[in-house]
């Protein structure tokens, strides 16, 4: 995990918390309004992701033994659009604009450079519980179903590079710190387990990699509830 991408991510929280909690200092914060449910939410900020990743590599149907891939983490803006079908309980879908990952080869296989490069990321339709009782800080945690979009693969090590699209579970955590009924800002943690599959050509011959992935997405920014 790159700690100068997860230091952006993080300080992009503080400082819009900060920013936002002079703008409504007014407010009193132990008497904070809610909106009656149903009601809508938006959260709108920078996400990084990053990835945990595993990988067992073929070549001509022989597997490689002590290779692995990595890949770079990657920061993009995301949102993530939510209901609330009761005071407690909201169901959400979230993505990001796909951010392009360069697969660089690892473990045995290093030095030989970049696989592939994939345009693609991590969206998630989530339920949440959502605490009250705490004033303007309001945690909640979720779980869900996470996808993996692929929508381009770049040739580079590997000819006719291509991604599968991967689905698997995720959870979810994270909190609004709500200025007045509508206004907030967010901090928001995602943790997918999903299991992709590469394929392509290395010198005329078929390889095929089955990549765990597993990606944290931290995501940050403003709320807004309807």
């Amino acid at each position: 995990m790159s700690t100068q991408l997860l230091a952006t991510v993080v300080s992009s929280f503080l400082a819009t918390t900060a920013a936002m909690a002079a703008d409504f200092a007014a407010a009193d914060a132990a008497q904070i309004p809610t909106l009656a449910p149903p009601s809508f939410y938006l959260h709108v900020g920078l996400a990084g992701i990053f990835n945990d990743v595993s990988a067992r590599i073929s070549i001509a149907n022989a597997r490689v033994p002590g290779a692995a891939v990595t890949i770079n983490d990657r920061a993009t803006f995301a949102a993530e659009a939510g209901y609330f079908l009761t005071s407690n309980i909201a169901a959400s879908l979230s993505g990001g604009v796909p951010p392009l990952s360069k697969i660089e080869a690892s473990g045995s296989l290093s030095g030989s450079g970049t696989i592939g490069k994939s345009r693609g990321g991590p969206f998630s339709a989530t339920i949440h519980y959502h605490f009250d009782g705490l004033g303007p800080l309001q945690p909640y945690i979720g779980v869900g179903v996470a996808v993996l979009l692929i929508f381009a693969d770049e040739d580079r090590l590997i000819r006719r590079y291509r991604t599968d699209d991967a689905i698997g579970p995720v959870l979810q955590a994270g909190f609004d710190f709500m200025f007045d009924a509508h206004w907030g800002a967010f901090f928001d943690v995602k943790k997918g387990f999903v299991t992709t599959t590469t394929k392509g050509y290395l010198s005329g011959l078929p390889v095929r990699s089955s990549v765990s992935l597993d990606p944290v997405v931290l995501h940050s920014g403003l709320t807004y509830r309807f």
